[in-house]
């Protein structure tokens, strides 16, 4: 019995992905390389622990929640769950941080290494070996996959280390990420422990890549364990866009880290002429704009998702897949209104497939700061000319959610007889950036642009309206 190498063939807005995220690592080491706060990756270090260990013994089974893993981390005692899972905490936890000091000390990913850590995951569980193989023969649950016999096992994990060293240079990180945690899934090579070690495997080999973490959360269970089941048929492309989807996360993490400690630096240096009550007050603000900006968001969200759904109901040759992203943090959007550089705002991603002659549109709607507006600088615009702050007449510092679009694969404009261009908020109101088609312009002007506070329920509608008649040729009036 012998491992097959699935195939990896990915949707090219996906390897579009994969480059970008190259890049974007790229550009994380050197800003780390250049130096950034000691305590801060610390904190984030530690923050990744806790939902590495949370997220991982979840899908296992363990009940602890977030909080409870931390607390227990934290070095407290919950008795009010069963001791197995605070055991199960602890245990994950230090195989964490071994594998953070093989990291340090550039110890190379080896059969040594993957047994030490299963022993560090799996100590102190009764009538368990940790640290050894399997002696006997297993059956995974809900699997058609019977994994190869106890007596292969070794052989196995041998020949999994002699294909990485020969091929990691041939494939993306990520990809090659995905083909080791299957194939190492797919062996089963100890008793229990197999999925949190599989996955541990996974992260030290793209920490050895300068990649960051990946933490499968215990919302993707569902579909994790399908991409799982893909690649055991030979389709390991499910798997490849999972990882890249949970990846961006934490490079959001560590891009929010960089962005913070360059604007504490800049506040240091204004220190001395902005009052630290000042400095809070304006914060204090901006938090206010966020939160009535996000649950605006959210309601928006809500409102497109359940005009899917129902269009979904009525056309039977249309298929719709429709993806959410966490809306971005505090941080993010003061990051954005300060043009800091930030590379994963995506809110949703919709693909509609229409069976009938195998046209795809593919939109995803993504986070900017709105151009025309001015540049938020919290406390400077007001001590630099006070006077010239209030009379002069500018937009005050904005974000806007964009729209991009893919026709069978291929990155395309919105049809400009699409009225809706953008979504944002005014006041305590979503409003939206919609064509005024009643402004006469010649060939080469841009269209005139109206930001307006119409029902969100009406534009939502218009706008899908507009999508189905121009890119599929369904129109409910006919």
């Amino acid at each position: 019995m012998e491992y097959k190498i699935p195939s990896t063939i990915i949707p090219s807005e996906i390897e579009e992905e994969l480059t970008h995220i190259e890049k974007t690592i790229d550009k994380l080491n050197t800003k780390r390389d250049e130096g950034l706060s000691k305590e801060l990756l610390e904190n984030l270090k530690r923050q990744l622990l806790i939902k590495q260990v949370y997220h991982s013994n979840a899908i296992e089974g363990n009940k602890l929640s977030l909080r409870e893993t931390e607390l227990i981390l934290n070095g407290m005692v919950i008795n009010e769950r069963p001791l197995k899972d605070e055991i199960e905490a602890r245990s994950l936890a230090r195989a964490t941080e071994y594998l953070y000091s093989l990291i340090d000390g550039r110890e190379p990913l080896t059969k040594r290494t993957l047994l030490e850590l299963h022993s560090l995951i799996m100590q102190n569980i009764p009538g368990l070996e940790a640290g050894k193989f399997r002696t006997h023969d297993v059956q995974i649950k809900n699997s058609e996959h019977k994994p190869p016999s106890f007596l292969d096992v070794e052989k196995q994990v041998d020949e999994l280390f002699q294909w990485m060293n020969r091929n990691s240079h041939k494939y993306p990180p990520l990809v090659m990420g995905a083909i080791l945690h299957h194939w190492m899934t797919w062996i089963h090579p100890f008793s229990d422990g197999n999925g949190r070690v599989s996955r541990m495997f996974l992260n030290f080999f793209l920490l050895q890549k300068g990649y960051p973490e990946i933490v499968i959360k215990i919302s993707d269970r569902d579909n994790y364990y399908n991409s799982l089941i893909k690649a055991d048929k030979g389709e390991a492309s499910k798997l490849v866009e999972l990882l890249t989807d949970n990846i961006k996360d934490t490079i959001s993490a560590y891009e929010e880290l960089i962005n913070e400690d360059q604007r504490q630096k800049e506040w240091v240096k204004r220190y001395s002429v902005i009052k630290d009550d000042q400095y809070a007050k304006e914060k204090a603000k901006h938090s206010y704009d966020y939160e009535v900006w996000k649950n605006q968001m959210a309601v928006f969200k809500t409102l497109f998702k359940k005009s899917l759904t129902d269009i979904d109901q009525q056309i039977p040759q249309l298929e719709i897949d429709f993806k959410d992203y966490e809306i971005i943090t505090f941080n993010q959007y003061l990051d954005i209104l300060e043009d800091r550089p930030i590379s994963n705002t995506g809110f949703m991603f919709v693909k509609l497939f229409n069976r009938n002659n195998q046209d795809t549109l593919t939109l995803v709607f993504y986070f900017q700061r709105l151009y025309r507006s001015k540049l938020l600088k919290i406390a400077e615009e007001r001590k630099r000319n006070p006077k010239n702050y209030r009379s002069r007449q500018v937009i005050p510092p904005a974000i806007k959610l964009n729209i991009s679009a893919r026709k069978n694969g291929l990155q395309i404009g919105l049809d400009q007889k699409i009225d809706l261009v953008n979504v944002g908020t005014y006041k305590d109101q979503l409003s939206f950036g919609i064509i005024n088609r009643d402004v006469k312009r010649q060939p080469w002007q841009k269209p005139k642009l109206d930001s307006r506070t119409d029902p969100p329920g009406n534009v939502i509608r218009h706008f899908i309206d507009q999508l189905l008649e121009l890119y599929f040729e369904i129109n409910p009036k006919n």
